[in-house]
């Protein structure tokens, strides 16, 4: 796998009315460049901080392959998915969910950051792209998109690039906690599921969850 990648887009949003009334920051927009530090990216929306935001998702990736296959899957409304329309922050090419591991350490422009987990996708995909069997695919599928924490802050622009320093879990691909959270063997591997969790990089969504089968 190549260990180096061009940033084609990097994108920050503001709260707006989806097709549902609810309001939403995850329309983003194309930015020449963003400042992310540690607890946010500088002007980047978080409407509901219950469920978004915080320090281990500070920067939300996804990949140009995911939007391809979006289009494939529903080409009668290919047209909805533009970069920036999935919530992502950083938009790269030939890199997916399963070629990554959880604590997988990269520099970004001037920044430093480390993968912690997939995302958990909800229903807000199906009222951002006015569609109610996207979010099954992407479950489905697993093109979810990864988030980052970061720990050297920094400023990124389109055409720097995202380079793999380290992968300290090599053992630990971040396709295989979707999977474990929403396939077929869903929480099956408590050994994974255990070695995930004590990395100590589990957001506020996958954290609660990971306690609540691992205590069982």
């Amino acid at each position: 796998m190549n260990k180096k990648f061009q940033v084609i887009g990097v994108f920050t949003g503001v709260g707006a009315k989806l097709s549902n009334g609810i309001e939403s920051a995850i329309k983003k927009i194309r930015r020449d460049s963003i400042r992310v530090t540690q607890h946010g990216i500088e002007g980047d929306s978080v409407v509901n901080r219950k469920y978004h935001g915080g320090d281990m998702r500070v920067i939300h990736h996804y990949s140009q392959e995911n939007y391809q296959h979006l289009k494939e899957r529903f080409p009668e409304i290919a047209s909805r998915f533009i970069p920036g329309s999935f919530g992502e922050n950083l938009l790269t090419k030939e890199l997916t969910e399963t070629d990554l591991n959880i604590g997988d350490i990269y520099s970004l422009g001037t920044a430093k950051i480390q993968l912690t987990v997939c995302r958990r996708p909800c229903a807000t995909l199906n009222y951002g792209y006015e569609d109610e069997r996207v979010l099954k695919e992407i479950i489905r599928s697993g093109r979810t998109g990864w988030f980052y924490r970061v720990l050297e802050e920094g400023v990124v622009q389109e055409g720097d690039y995202l380079s793999l320093l380290e992968s300290p879990f090599p053992d630990l691909p971040v396709s295989k906690l979707h999977d474990q959270g929403y396939g077929l063997e869903k929480f099956s591997d408590l050994d994974f599921l255990r070695r995930c969790y004590d990395t100590g990089l589990m957001d506020k969504g996958w954290k609660p969850k990971l306690q609540d089968v691992l205590d069982k």
